[in-house]
């Protein structure tokens, strides 16, 4: 078998285990789903057409964390496959190197990575935005909020402010029992509580209430009924915005967000480590590769049930070191970097130290 023949047969078969791993995944992830959400459906009498759409909305999701399972899932059944055949032997022996050998596998996993990156840059987190209202609006029933009028409001500000109110009305251009705070760092320098708020000539003028300023261990506070507040950058048009929970902001949204906390003082490491990992789970498919590679090509044969069950036990340990390692990063134990990163880090090390014993 010559080495472009090679190349086609592997691929073939890693192509077509890979696709059906990722049906049979989604399979049960939908089966599973629909069991623990079946009481929520009849309960409020979702059409099947809703239930259909939550679905789709769903699958983007669902990929993010089934591909890179399903890529090693099929690099171990491929190669797997042609070590049981004894056709890697035959490989190895004509001089073939183990990397050459599962370059189609390698160059398929890299193509996927960066595919995988701009997905779930722009699908799933619309998607996942869609999925949420229908299950909210359309399955539930809860009424849609007026855009224009906004019920226990916030928005965070630039320059360290903080705006709280009761409600924004947005055709009177108002915020109601409002509390403006103003950070520097994690420290409160000043607030501002007052009945209203009203957008006057360019500017926030605040009305009846008190100021608060901090200074060290003093509070200095004086009575206003009318305060006027020029500084403030903010304007109508910004709170009329839809609001995005960072959770299912993409890339550059999470960035803008991300630098207007950091301009703020506010903490960034739990939005920082939030950014990294939306680039784990891509990264993770060309790893597992690797493992799969390194496990299949092993002295010992793996059957279809061990292949199996060590693709699953991979994943599930995988999927718990990288929620350690977003926990330390929430918490400021470490860089968000190394703790998006870390499950990668760590088998991307397994993974190439075991490729390099299973190469010799």
């Amino acid at each position: 078998m010559t080495s472009r023949i090679h190349d086609r047969y592997l691929l073939r078969q890693f192509v077509r285990i890979f696709l059906i791993s990722i049906v049979s995944f989604t399979l049960v992830y939908v089966t599973i789903d629909t069991f623990e959400e079946i009481d929520n459906f009849i309960d409020h009498e979702a059409s099947i057409l809703n239930i259909v759409r939550y679905y789709v909305y769903s699958l983007p999701f669902m990929l993010t964390y089934i591909i890179p399972v399903s890529m090693l899932l099929g690099t171990i059944f491929s190669m797997g496959i042609m070590a049981r055949r004894n056709e890697l032997t035959a490989f190895i022996a004509s001089g073939l190197s183990l990397i050459r050998i599962a370059r189609p596998i390698l160059i398929t996993a890299v193509l996927v990575t960066v595919s995988s990156i701009f997905f779930n840059d722009v699908i799933v987190t619309s998607a996942t935005i869609k999925r949420k209202e229908v299950k909210r609006y359309d399955i539930e029933g809860r009424a849609r909020s007026n855009p224009l009028l906004k019920e226990n409001f916030h928005y965070l500000g630039e320059n360290g402010y903080v705006y709280l109110a009761a409600r924004y009305n947005h055709q009177t251009k108002t915020l109601f029992e409002v509390v403006l705070q103003q950070f520097s760092g994690n420290t409160l320098t000043r607030r501002i509580d007052a009945r209203s708020a009203k957008w006057i000539n360019e500017q926030w003028v605040f009305n009846t209430g008190f100021e608060r300023v901090f200074e060290s261990r003093s509070e200095t506070v004086h009575a206003f009924t009318r305060l006027s507040m020029p500084e403030l950058r903010e304007s109508p048009d910004n709170f009329v915005e839809k609001e995005v929970d960072p959770e299912n902001m993409n890339l550059r949204e999470l960035r803008a967000y991300i630098n207007k906390v950091r301009k703020g003082g506010g903490n960034v490491e739990r939005h920082l480590t939030d950014l990294y990992g939306k680039f784990a789970y891509p990264i993770a498919g060309s790893i597992f590769v690797l493992l799969g590679i390194a496990f299949a090509t092993g002295k010992r044969k793996q059957s279809i049930a061990t292949g199996f069950g060590l693709t699953l036990l991979i994943s599930f340990i995988y999927y718990g070191v990288l929620q350690v390692g977003q926990t330390l990063g929430y918490n400021g134990r470490l860089p968000p970097l190394l703790a998006a990163e870390m499950g990668n880090l760590l088998f991307l090390i397994i993974g190439a130290g075991l490729l390099v014993r299973a190469n010799q």
